[in-house]
Parts: structure tokens; C-alpha cells; sequence
């Protein structure tokens, strides 16, 4: 070859070497910009994984963290160098830790499908609460995926919600769910034509169970009942817990009243059987009203009002029944608000007086006694039966200030009757089962008569036979402790109760007094002679003193006399008399004028 051809050759060879430098620069080039790229994308992704809205951890089978994002650090509020190699669960509440390993043995179990579970997480900052959801990866086995999201506020959001639409103690739906339910409910009925029925439910004597045993016995007694009254009911009724021991149902879509007595009987049998609360075991019944849609009314306030009123009638014809509303219980139910509302006024004005019936000693005929009573002139009616506004009194709460007001008037009285000179006797208080359990009993009495001066032997309580029999435990101290402060307790109206002559010897009493409906037959029927023959005889074996009231005829007092009656009080004397009248019987030396007594 020529010096002119391998110059060509080296030429073209440098030419190629100079092509292929070029495009080795610019493979360089490119590879710079590629593992820039590369880079680039290396950090954009440790910071989407570092920075990420939630979690991200890589646990071991022994539950051990072998990885975790800046935001899962934050999260349990340590630093990554102090989780990475540590057990999780040293971040997991005590309650939440067996959860933890159930989920971790779940996990790994598994290997294919995916676990959640809730824990309470303990951070730097309190406990949070967070969901863990957990997968294991397939080419390592031995370590699982987690991503941990912090749900606290999400929960707080479900929990006000819960709130706002059930309570908290039984879980039931509350008034404000269940109007809801009801209004829907009666817009089906609208719409189809059916009818539906409302059941106001209210626990009898609840209160005394959270008084002998405490508000925790109370609460877990309503859970039971909640229980109970669920199990007798469809999927589309529904039950809810107004308030207190207040329970409504509603029944939709019903076939009749029919219906409604089988939902109603088997509320009553469910609760025949005792529940057993710390180791009590407690009988309780309920008193059940009913309305129905859309004949009692057709709105929540209508039907509930209804039931109320059916309710309350239910209580007062002996409770532990249901009964059905009707126009004639509304109308009693308004004339009992009525009353209620002129009683609270006639208490504020002071327009309720204390009148005196003598007690009188059979064999002196003296007045040994008087019982207040006490008495209301309403304007528009008249005097007022007791009979008539003291139960509502006892119903509404009013009995508790009445008694108060008793209790300071006749102090008064006794006070200006011993300024006066006149014989110094005892005058009876009538005493409800609701004052006797109320805590402030003693201090009210003590306050009386220390501000008035008076002995506390010039006080009787009389307490009906039923009320001492009611805890009668707890009342037998509160008994004690009335009678270490100087006062007599009689039991009223005896003969027509439930005593125990075991309890009776435990009473800490020193007078009977037979019921007046025992007097009024005792010279027609042999047998309230026979009872209260019995009343006179059992009291002198317990060497107790009895008296007989409702005297009203010379043959009653005759028998009494006969056989043994220590005192009588009636209208055979005199009816009950305003205290300036009263003054005038104590000044003629105690002897009712123109009564042969002996």
C-alpha cells in the first residue's frame, strides 16, 4: 500500500476516533444527567416517604420496628434512632397491647391479606389513638408492611356524634334520636295508612334503689332494664331512654291494640325476675302508658304527652301495669297540673294553714294530743280534701317544703302556746317515705327547734305503716336517730300496711294508731272489730300506747273504750280547728265541755 493510501486510512481512523469521543461525551453526559435524575428522584422520594401524611413502618415477626418514616417518629414522638431496633409495643397502652400482638400473630399468620386493627398509642403529647394496617412481604416473609394513621380526632368526630344521638349509660338511642326515629316513623304511617303506638315506661321506686345502694347500683340497674325491654321488641321498633329511669318504645306499623298488650305483658314478665346487682338481688316493676298514632295524637309532643298521662295512671291504680290513654286521663292529667301549679303558688304566698285535731285520753278525757293537719283554701274551689292535693304534693316534690313549713309553723305555735302558760302536750307531724329518706330530715328538725326554743319531747312524727316498711333497714336508723333527739314516732294508719311483727319489734315507736277506714266499720263489720281488737291487744303485749282516729259516734268510742283503747281523736270531739280555737280548748283545762267521757 502507498504512503498516500495509509494516509487516508489514519485520516478516516482519526475521524471515527474524533465520531465515537463525541458520542462517548455525550453518553457521559447523559449518564450524569441520568444518575442526577436519579437523585433527584431518590430524594423526592425519601421525602415523600419521610413526610407523608401517615406512618410508615416495617415490623418484625417479633413485632420489633426494623423501619419508620420521620412521620411515623413524630407520631409516637421519639426520634428514629430511638424506635428503629425497639419493640413497638413499648408505644402501646396497656389496654391496647394484647390487641397489638393478635395483630401481629394475624399478620403473619396470614401472609396474604391484610390486618387492621385500633390502638392507643402513648406519645410525647398524651395518648393518641391510631389505626394499624398491616401486610407482609412476600419475598422477605419474615417482615411486614404497616401503615399507621393517627385517628384521634376522626374518633373525638364520631364520638360527639354519638353523643348528641345516644346515652352514654345504656347505648340506647336518646330524645334527640329518637324524635328523629318517631318522626319518620309517623310520615311512614302518613304515607301507608297504618298505625303505630308509643310506650312510656317508668321504673317503680327506682330512686330507692340509688339511695340504699348508690348511684353505680342505680346505673347498672338501668343497663339491665335496657337490656331487657330490648329483648322484647322488633328489629323496626325502637327503645330510647329520655331520661332517668324514663324509657320510651316506638311501635310502628302495629296490627292493633293487640300488638301493643303482647309488647306491654312481655315488658311486665321480663321484669319480674330479679336482677342481681352487687350481690343484690333486686325486684323492681314497671308502670307503662301507651298512645297511640294517630288517634292520641300526631306529632312526638302529642303522643308523648299521652303516653305520660297513661303512665301516670298506670302508677296510680297500683303501678306494675300498663293501661292505655284516654281523653278522661288528659283531663285529670290537666286538673292535676293545675293543681300542681296553684299548690307551688299557695306554698310561695303562705296560703296554706296548719290546723289542730285534740287527741283525747279516754279514761280523763283530757287532750293528751294533737295531730296537725294541714289545710288550703283554693280560690274559685274552696277548702281542699288533703286527700285530693297531698298526693300530688308527694308526686311533684311539693311534700318535702309542705313539711317544712309544717314543721316551722308548729313550732311557732307551741312556742306562743308556752309564752301563754297553757299546758305544754305533744303535737303530730304527718312524715312521707320521701322525707324520711331525705338526708336533710334531722338538720331541718334540729334547726326548728333550736330557733323556737321548744323541747323536742312537744314533737310526734307519725309515719304510715307502708313507709317504715319501705328499706326498712335504713329507715329503722333514721328512726333511732329521730327518737336520740327526744322525739315520739308513732306508726299511722296501722292495720292496713305489710308490718312484720320481727320489724315491728325493731321500731323504735311508742304509740299505734288504727287506720280509720278499721273505725268507721267497727260497729258493722265483725271483722274491723276483730282487727282492731287485735291492733289493741298486740300493742299492750309491746307495751306500746294505741290510739283509734276517725272516732265519729258514742257505740265506736264505746268499743274502744272496752277493749282497752288508750286515746281516740275524730270529729266525735272536734274536726280539725285553727289554732286561735285550739287556745281556747287548752285554756278549759284540757276537758272537752259536754262529752261524757268516763
Amino acid at each position: 500500500m502507498d504512503e498516500e493510501s495509509r494516509c487516508r486510512d489514519l485520516e478516516y481512523l482519526a475521524h471515527e476516533l474524533q465520531v465515537h469521543q463525541v458520542e462517548l461525551e455525550a453518553r457521559n453526559h447523559e449518564l450524569i444527567e441520568m444518575q442526577h435524575a436519579l437523585e433527584v428522584a431518590r430524594d423526592r422520594y425519601a421525602d415523600l416517604y419521610d413526610f407523608a401524611p401517615v406512618g410508615y413502618l416495617t415490623l418484625g415477626i417479633s413485632g420489633n420496628v426494623l423501619e419508620i418514616n420521620l412521620t411515623g417518629a413524630s407520631m409516637l414522638g421519639a426520634e428514629r434512632s430511638q424506635i428503629v431496633g425497639m419493640p413497638f409495643s413499648i408505644w402501646v397502652s396497656r389496654e391496647s397491647t394484647q390487641d397489638f400482638f393478635k395483630h401481629i400473630q394475624a399478620v403473619f399468620s396470614s401472609k396474604k391479606s391484610r390486618a387492621t386493627v385500633e390502638l392507643e398509642i402513648k406519645c410525647r403529647g398524651g395518648m393518641r389513638e391510631a389505626s394499624l394496617e398491616s401486610m407482609v412481604v412476600e419475598r422477605e416473609g419474615n417482615v411486614c408492611r404497616t401503615v399507621m394513621v393517627d385517628i384521634t380526632e376522626k374518633r373525638k368526630q364520631e364520638r360527639i356524634h354519638y353523643l348528641a344521638q345516644y346515652d352514654v349509660l345504656t347505648g340506647l338511642p336518646n330524645r334527640i334520636l329518637f324524635q328523629d326515629r318517631l318522626s319518620h316513623a309517623l310520615a311512614a304511617a302518613g304515607r301507608d295508612g297504618t298505625g303505630g303506638a308509643l310506650l312510656f315506661l317508668d321504673i317503680d321506686r327506682f330512686k330507692s334503689v340509688n339511695d340504699s345502694l348508690g348511684h353505680a347500683a342505680g346505673d347498672q340497674l338501668l343497663k339491665d332494664i335496657a337490656d331487657r325491654v330490648k329483648g322484647c321488641i322488633r328489629k323496626a321498633d325502637t327503645v330510647a331512654r329520655l331520661a332517668g329511669d324514663e324509657f320510651v318504645l316506638v311501635l310502628p306499623d302495629i296490627d292493633g291494640e293487640a300488638h301493643v298488650c303482647v309488647v306491654a305483658e312481655n315488658i311486665l314478665e321480663v321484669m319480674r325476675a330479679p336482677f342481681s346487682i352487687e350481690g343484690h338481688s333486686i325486684s323492681v316493676s314497671v308502670s307503662i302508658g301507651v298512645s297511640l298514632y294517630p288517634n292520641d295524637g300526631r306529632d312526638f309532643n302529642a303522643l308523648i304527652r299521652s303516653a305520660d298521662s297513661a303512665m301516670y295512671h298506670a302508677k296510680k291504680i297500683g303501678r306494675n301495669n300498663f293501661q292505655f290513654y284516654s281523653e278522661e286521663m288528659n283531663a285529670k292529667a290537666l286538673e292535676s297540673l293545675s293543681m300542681e301549679n296553684d299548690l307551688r303558688l299557695a306554698l310561695k304566698n303562705g296560703d296554706l294553714v296548719v290546723h289542730y285535731q285534740p287527741q283525747v285520753e279516754i279514761g280523763s278525757g283530757k287532750i293528751v294530743g294533737m295531730e296537725a293537719l294541714i289545710r288550703w283554701h283554693r280560690p274559685g274551689d274552696g277548702w281542699v280534701s288533703p286527700a285530693a292535693f297531698i298526693p300530688i304534693a308527694e308526686e311533684r316534690g311539693l311534700i318535702v317544703p309542705i313539711f317544712d313549713m309544717v314543721l316551722r309553723e308548729v313550732c311557732l305555735q307551741i312556742q306562743i302556746w308556752q309564752s301563754m302558760g297553757l299546758p305544754s302536750i305533744p303535737v303530730a307531724i304527718n312524715i312521707s317515705a320521701l322525707q324520711i329518706r331525705r338526708h336533710g330530715l334531722l338538720g331541718s328538725i334540729a334547726h326548728a327547734l333550736r330557733t323556737t326554743g321548744i323541747s323536742p319531747t312537744c314533737l310526734e312524727l307519725e309515719l304510715t305503716e307502708s313507709t317504715i316498711m319501705h328499706e326498712v333497714e335504713a329507715t329503722i336508723l333514721m328512726m333511732r336517730e329521730l327518737k336520740a333527739m327526744g322525739l315520739k314516732l308513732t306508726i299511722d294508719d296501722f292495720g292496713i300496711g305489710y308490718s312484720s311483727l320481727s320489724y315491728l319489734r325493731s321500731f323504735p315507736i311508742h304509740k299505734l294508731k288504727i287506720a280509720h277506714s278499721f273505725v268507721a266499720d267497727l260497729t258493722t263489720n265483725s271483722d274491723a272489730a276483730a282487727i282492731a281488737s287485735a291492733i289493741i291487744n298486740m300493742a299492750k303485749s309491746l307495751k306500746l300506747k294505741v290510739i283509734a282516729e276517725g272516732v265519729e259516734t258514742e257505740e265506736q268510742l264505746g268499743y274502744l273504750r272496752a277493749q282497752g283503747c288508750d286515746e281516740v281523736q275524730g270529729y266525735y270531739f272536734s274536726e280539725a280547728i285553727a289554732a286561735e280555737k285550739f287556745t281556747e280548748l287548752l285554756k278549759c283545762e284540757q276537758l272537752l265541755v259536754g262529752k261524757n267521757l268516763g
